[in-house]
């Protein structure tokens, strides 16, 4: 049995290699056995045989393709990088990391503060917020995320049309000068207003609460700014500006009544002063730019 099987093996394998049809042309006329055709590399059935080219006949000859002349190239859209914002927040991270380690406990001061009045009196009592590290670390880590926050709104919106040719780097670091400028500028105007209107201790009570607020809502808002620009949904850019805009509003609340607290004046018109002071700047430099942007 087994050597039957071999034997029939061998001949299906080997058979038509070795035998020509012409050797047996009784084969031909029946349907169980049909006839094959020997060629230089190949075997076929004789139905097929004006289908059979001989692989000699592509040696040494032109070949059949021809290139093609009326074709139109597509464009390959050129992406943008976004490694350097992953720089940004590792820079971020790095500054938190430092603040985190060497002023653990100051750290710990500034974020109950923005919660709990007895730690505000505690830091606003020390009057020394301005001029020490863990306050600047966390004041330019706000500065950095709100700046990136703001210029993934502009793309978001297609506003930075004007400037689609200029790296989004570059237009990062004119946003981080632009809200260090505008910080500096709001603190010499409110120690002006404070000079005229004899409201010095209200005026400094006011600054840090506001830098209290910032300093937290850029711990906040961070990774919302990292997911979402790594990320083809826009749930983080949402909820980044609920964020800034719910601590806002509870930012001039109780500064309204740390105010009250402190100079004794109507809780009404320190809440319109507030208001004053921090919308109505936003509202200028947000008209004076949709004009300019919209009429390019």
């Amino acid at each position: 049995m087994l050597l039957s099987l071999v034997f029939q093996a061998y001949v299906l394998l080997f058979g038509p290699a070795m035998v020509s049809a012409h050797a047996y042309p009784g084969l031909q006329d029946t349907a169980d056995f049909p006839a094959y055709i020997i060629t230089d590399s190949v075997y076929i059935s004789d139905d097929l045989e004006n289908q059979v080219f001989s692989s000699s006949e592509f040696f040494d000859t032109p070949h059949l393709l021809e290139p093609i002349t009326n074709y139109q190239e597509i464009p390959i859209e050129e992406t943008i990088s976004n490694d350097w914002i992953a720089v940004v927040f590792i820079l971020c991270l790095v500054q938190l990391a430092i603040a985190r380690f060497f002023f653990p406990g100051r750290i710990r001061q500034l974020l109950m503060a923005v919660f709990g009045y007895r730690f505000f009196s505690f830091v606003d009592k020390e009057g020394v917020m301005f001029r020490e590290t863990p306050s600047y670390l966390l004041i330019i880590n706000f500065i950095l995320a709100i700046s990136l926050l703001l210029l993934q709104t502009l793309k978001y919106f297609d506003l930075i049309a004007p400037w689609q040719d200029t790296h989004d780097l570059l237009i990062f670091g004119l946003i981080v000068l632009f809200f260090s400028g505008f910080y500096l500028m709001k603190k010499l105007m409110l120690g002006f207003l404070a000079w005229i209107f004899h409201t010095r201790k209200a005026t400094m009570v006011y600054f840090t609460n506001l830098f209290l607020f910032n300093q937290f809502v850029g711990l906040l808002i961070l990774p919302f700014i990292f997911y979402h620009a790594f990320s083809t949904t826009y749930y983080g850019l949402y909820a980044s500006w609920v964020v800034v805009i719910l601590f806002n509003i509870y930012k001039i609340i109780r500064g309204a009544l740390l105010g009250y607290r402190v100079s004794g004046f109507s809780v009404y018109y320190l809440f319109l002063y507030l208001c004053g002071v921090e919308l109505a700047p936003l509202l200028i430099l947000g008209k004076a730019a949709s004009v300019y942007l919209f009429n390019q």
